[in-house]
């Protein structure tokens, strides 16, 4: 690893320890999307909070989770193979909620994390390596005990192996906590 990656491997271990404590959740996810050339995604998720909260002195604060997925992709293409796959992915995810309880609250989220695919084609997309970064913007509105979100996901293997063709997906997330 370069030296400036400890640099900011020993910051974030440092920053999550300076972080207020905050009580643990699980949660439920199921999702729906669609993406690129007609692919339709279906997920199944288990979230778990990261019992820590950031910059808390305001009416927002920074909180994270664990989010762990198993996914199934269908493609309208067309193309007679490759016209599904099974995915499994794990996601740390930062989100922007304001501290207020009750009610319907607002976040915003952003996660990067690992995706492992059980074929790198989907319709007529190559996607050359089992291994994806998986990346997401997201938004929602926390209601309780459940949450209904959208995000924009990006998936592509960073240029590991070429062709790198990538795949974006609109999602429709509904989670449940338990």
């Amino acid at each position: 690893m370069p030296r400036h990656g400890y640099r900011l491997l020993a910051g974030l271990v440092l920053a999550a320890n300076l972080a207020t404590p905050v009580a643990a959740e699980n949660r439920a996810e199921l999702s729906t999307g669609w993406g690129d050339d007609d692919t339709q995604l279906y997920r199944l998720g288990v979230a778990r909070d990261w019992n820590r909260a950031w910059h808390t002195d305001g009416d927002w604060q920074l909180t994270g989770y664990w989010l762990a997925e198993i996914g199934y992709w269908n493609s309208d293409k067309d193309n007679r193979q490759n016209d599904n796959l099974w995915e499994v992915g794990l996601t740390p995810v930062l989100r922007l909620a304001p501290k207020a309880s009750g009610g319907m609250r607002p976040y915003l989220e952003a996660g990067i994390g690992g995706h492992v695919l059980s074929d790198t084609r989907i319709g007529e997309r190559e996607l050359s390596t089992a291994w994806q970064f998986g990346s997401h913007l997201g938004a929602g509105l926390d209601c309780g005990r459940f949450q209904l979100g959208y995000r924009f996901q990006h998936l592509s293997n960073a240029s590991i192996k070429e062709p790198n063709d990538g795949i974006n997906f609109h999602i429709l997330t509904a989670d449940m906590r338990f």
